[in-house]
């Protein structure tokens, strides 16, 4: 009798244990979730940056080659085309 009573309380700790890894478990998950989210969030803002990074060295390039070039306001359409 006195045995089950030691094993009643180990196993009352056992599950008490166990409650609070499972609550760990699912905060950990939910942070997990946010993190991804964040990260997600992240990749976009850098793939716009990269496209925003692309067209400035185009705008760049058109602007270097248009450096030596005349500019005339009424020039007919054919000029730009040079």
């Amino acid at each position: 009798m006195k045995e089950l009573g030691i094993v009643k309380g180990i196993l009352t700790k056992v599950f008490q244990e166990r409650d609070f890894m499972w609550e760990e478990v699912k905060s950990y998950s939910e942070m997990n979730m946010l993190l991804n989210y964040e990260i997600n969030m992240l990749k976009k803002k850098v793939d716009t940056l990269d496209e925003d990074i692309l067209m400035k060295k185009g705008q760049i390039t058109i602007l270097k080659e248009r450096i030596g070039k005349p500019f005339a306001l009424l020039a007919s359409p054919d000029f730009l085309l040079e």
